[in-house]
């Protein structure tokens, strides 16, 4: 990916349009959609200028002249307001997954978080957390409002044992999808994403086939999007070409990177899976979760953050 670049600071609102009519055109080179490009503007503001200040700066700054510090940054959210108008309403998040609660299966929302946030876990539905910290008290949400839908009389019913259980699984959740939306924008990882995200969308219709071959394919995309980063060769076709064991197992030959065998065998399948071959709801909620899994792994492992850094630096 180009770094971007730009001769100087905006002095004149005719410069800071071009400035910002070309920095969404890179941004949608990325692949990110209206809603999500405000959130990157800082990132090409720093790669042009060095620039630092607040991601969310208040809006009023706007108002304010020149071009410089926290008020470009508001007059960046204010011009994709004006240019994009009602295509930024949507729902701000790094992603979704499938969760069981009770005897049902519920869609659970990683929300983007900023700063500092701390999460909780309260019976109270109607107690939603802190949406804007402040020097006096910090930002904060109930984990239990990410379930979409949810109402109280589940919540009610549930055992101390199953919401700390599910405590666990929404940081696992946040943690592993936030990593996920962090990598290079290239083509096989962004695959990657969509295969989870398809899967997760299969799982909640019931297509438990298919939710398995989203996971199976978000595995497998995942790795070779790294090991593409990495420089390493892989097999694109024949009997190892779809095989994780034995893509993961390159990844560790060649980079020191070891995923367990059990996460790539709940997310492994046959493409058969996708003709009518019989899936369960349990296996299609294991191969879902699998992927998480391996991101984890992936996540945690340093070696993983040695390839990423070389790939960051070729970009540069």
């Amino acid at each position: 990916m180009t770094k971007f670049s730009w001769p100087a600071y905006p002095a004149t609102d005719a410069e800071f349009e071009a400035l910002m009519s070309a920095i969404d055109a890179a941004l949608a080179t990325e692949g990110l959609k209206p809603f999500q490009r405000p959130l990157h503007v800082g990132r090409k503001f720093w790669e042009a200028f060095g620039w630092g200040g607040l991601v969310i700066p208040p809006k009023e700054l706007a108002d304010l002249p020149g071009f410089t510090g926290d008020v470009l940054m508001a007059k960046s959210y204010r011009w994709y307001e004006l240019t994009y108008g009602d295509q930024l309403k949507s729902d701000m998040a790094y992603g979704f997954a499938p969760v069981r609660l009770g005897n049902g299966i519920w869609r659970m929302r990683a929300g983007v978080t900023y700063g500092t946030v701390q999460f909780f876990l309260d019976r109270n539905l109607a107690n939603r957390g802190i949406s804007i910290g402040s020097k006096g008290s910090g930002a904060s949400s109930n984990v239990l409002c990410s379930v979409e839908g949810l109402p109280q009389g589940l919540v009610d019913r549930l055992s101390d044992q199953a919401l700390n259980e599910y405590f666990d699984f929404h940081i696992f959740v946040h943690e592993n999808l936030q990593w996920r939306n962090s990598l290079p924008r290239i083509e096989l990882l962004g695959m990657a994403r969509q295969d989870y995200d398809q899967s997760t969308a299969d799982v909640l219709a019931h297509r438990y086939g298919q939710a398995r071959w989203g996971a199976q394919q978000a595995v497998e995309k995942t790795l070779k999007g790294l090991l593409t980063l990495a420089e390493t060769p892989f097999p694109t076709g024949g009997p190892n070409g779809h095989n994780l064991r034995h893509i993961a197992q390159i990844l560790k030959e060649h980079h020191g990177v070891a995923i367990e065998d059990v996460l790539l065998d709940a997310s492994s399948c046959s493409p058969k899976i996708r003709y009518g071959e019989e899936s369960t709801q349990a296996q299609a909620l294991l191969a879902n979760h699998a992927v998480l899994g391996v991101m984890e792994q992936l996540r945690l492992s340093p070696k993983i953050d040695a390839i990423l850094s070389v790939a960051d630096a070729q970009r540069q």
